[in-house]
């Protein structure tokens, strides 16, 4: 019988929820980002600084949880169908043709500097599907292109994850597969074993990050393709998540640490990432001081989770299946919302509570009465069909 982790359901859910916040947090730190608000917080760029650190990791570390779940009763075929079926319909139907345009407008006039309307732009979107030029080549999406991802650039590099580990999962999954597992779990099931996944997240950036520039590039894909596999170990071996348990503290400690460490190396090299001296001592440190950073804040919230969460009610059930549309639906309303709001003349505060609480009710509505209880419109948000009732037997 198939074990349930609650707990990860649980880390789903609330992850969903920190990204929400997060990006409701974008229209007033100092990134450049789709839209701005004319006044800046220091607030909000600390909350965006921090849950960058550890956000996408987690979201695929949990997305390589689920994967060991779905290849224990799926043969490597069925799960890439199940792959595009679930993220690859969403992005090219709901997101490319419906959500990802409008987001595509508000990024044109704010980072460069267009004037025409939304309809003035859809020819233009839509020409970015066939043109590539060699700064993509840096952005593994290129291989799924798109006009524009926003944020469903995860959509992209979650198939592609999905596509490129398969091999390596089915090996996990094989008699071999187990023997290296289970020595991995005794590894980490001692004091500072854990500390074994810093390895290649460390080498993953410093041989990788100097070569590309911008954001998103290999370095990052082949980085949360590590977490992506660090996933999937752990539902194979409940000693994994032992020594997870183990480090809570330890983890939370070296957490604020190593993040406090990131902000101090940014700050003196004048608020730039280290990257163009490859290899120079300040880059080595940088990069393994980002990758302690991330994996010390993914072990302590999976090690909360599987403390406190691992438990099961009928709002978690609700709530995990409103995943993946929530997800899809979430920056695209919180735009179409602050378009609006930063306009008013108030503090960044209500404003921020405006959009928050405007575009969560929003996105709940448009889930509940559009997707939710629709089978054809569940299927282009990547939601299996709804089971319908069991009609009463006739007991003649």
């Amino acid at each position: 019988m198939k074990e349930r982790r609650y707990d990860i359901d649980w880390l789903r859910v609330l992850a969903i929820l920190a990204i929400f916040l997060f990006h409701c947090t974008r229209f007033f730190d100092p990134f450049d980002w789709h839209l701005k608000n004319a006044e800046q917080s220091v607030i909000a760029f600390l909350f965006v600084a921090f849950v960058s650190s550890w956000i996408m990791p987690l979201f695929f570390l949990l997305s390589g949880v689920g994967s060991w779940y779905s290849l224990k009763s799926r043969t490597g075929g069925k799960y890439l169908v199940e792959r595009v079926k679930r993220l690859l319909i969403p992005l090219y139907i709901v997101g490319m043709l419906i959500l990802l345009p409008p987001q595509a407008y508000f990024d044109r006039i704010t980072n460069q500097g267009y004037t025409g309307t939304f309809w003035e732009l859809i020819p233009h979107y839509f020409s970015g599907l066939i043109s590539i030029d060699s700064q993509d080549l840096h952005d593994p999406s290129f291989l799924l292109p798109i006009p524009f991802s926003g944020h469903l650039w995860f959509l992209q590099y979650l198939f592609l994850i999905s596509l490129v580990t398969l091999p390596l999962l089915l090996y996990l999954r094989s008699e071999h597969g187990q023997v290296l597992i289970e020595r991995l779990a005794v590894w980490c099931d001692r004091w500072g074993g854990i500390f074994l996944f810093l390895i290649p997240l460390i080498l993953v950036l410093i041989s990788l990050r100097s070569l590309f520039e911008g954001e998103r590039t290999w370095a990052d894909f082949i980085y949360y393709m590590v977490f992506f596999v660090i996933g999937y170990l752990i539902p194979a071996d409940k000693r994994f998540t032992e020594g997870f348990k183990r480090h809570i503290w330890i983890c939370l400690v070296l957490g604020i640490v190593a993040f406090c460490g990131v902000g101090f190396i940014i700050g003196s090299m004048g608020y730039s990432y280290p990257g163009d001296e490859s290899f120079s001592w300040i880059y080595v440190l940088f990069q393994i001081v980002i990758s302690t950073t991330s994996l010390c804040w993914v072990v302590f919230i999976l090690s909360l989770g599987a403390r406190y969460l691992n438990f099961n009610n009928k709002i978690l059930a609700y709530g995990n299946e409103a995943v993946l549309p929530f997800y899809i639906f979430h920056q695209t309303i919180i735009l179409l919302v602050g378009w609006f709001v930063i306009r008013w003349s108030m503090d960044i505060l209500p404003k921020y509570l405006i959009i928050s609480i405007v575009s969560f009710v929003l996105i709940m509505v448009l889930y509940e009465l559009l997707v939710r209880r629709i089978n054809i419109v569940r299927f282009f948000f990547g939601m299996r069909p709804k089971k319908r009732p069991a009609k009463e037997q006739n007991p003649h």
